[in-house]
């Protein structure tokens, strides 16, 4: 079988709208998953049942659910009970939801590689909580889940290829959506297979540098 490179120059730009909203929705998810998930690791890691329990349960749903029904769920089901999301915001609330119970357990497995001395010492000198997190856990905790955090980055890229079932126009979206106009698939799955893996060997560049400089220090 050909590559026919006729119907690539064709599209092009709307594979490059693909491609770019594909990089949007990613950032979008990895920042609001970060802020869930640090939320999280520290719920779950409080000594307060209140926090504990709630934390401990969203992220074993949202771990146990298939990332298609989560996503389902917020565009389809979601405005029977409560009110309609774009498809666009259903992606986000979806992604983000599932991304986070995930981020927070690497986030809590790094805050747990600190040593707990370094929590009682703290303590023992009055030093507030949050300043305690901000100038000594933390910057300790991010040596150890770099790689784990940059690995669920590039998963979230991958997980956004769901989004084209709620009709948000990322890259597999838009791919899906000229081999249904044009009938050729191959031409337009492999344009596709190479912007993700450009997009994920980035990252994974990205996380071997940083780790490489970690361990040099």
């Amino acid at each position: 079988m050909n590559f026919d490179l006729s119907l690539i120059l064709e599209y092009w730009r709307q594979l490059l709208a693909g491609l770019s909203f594909t990089v949007t929705l990613s950032v979008c998810v990895l920042v609001l998953s970060t802020v869930i998930g640090l939320i999280i690791a520290l719920a779950r890691e409080s000594n307060s049942l209140i926090l504990r329990v709630p934390a401990t349960w969203y992220v074993n749903t949202f771990r146990m659910l298939p990332l298609l029904v989560v996503l389902y769920f917020s565009f389809y089901a979601l405005p029977e009970v409560a009110f309609a999301l774009s498809p666009l915001q259903a992606a986000i609330l979806g992604l983000t939801l599932a991304s986070g119970a995930y981020l927070s357990e690497d986030i809590r497995g790094g805050l747990r590689g600190v040593d707990a001395g370094q929590w009682q010492a703290a303590r023992a000198l009055g030093l507030p909580y949050l300043h305690i997190l901000r100038r000594i856990v933390v910057p300790q905790a991010l040596r150890i889940m770099i790689g784990p955090y940059i690995s669920r980055a590039i998963i979230i890229v991958k997980g956004t290829s769901a989004a084209g079932i709620v009709a948000v126009s990322e890259l597999t979206g838009v791919t899906y959506g000229l081999i249904s106009r044009t009938y050729h698939a191959f031409e337009f799955l492999t344009v596709a297979a190479v912007g993700y893996l450009a997009l994920n060997g980035l990252l994974a560049g990205l996380q071997a540098w940083i780790e490489h400089r970690l361990r040099a220090k």
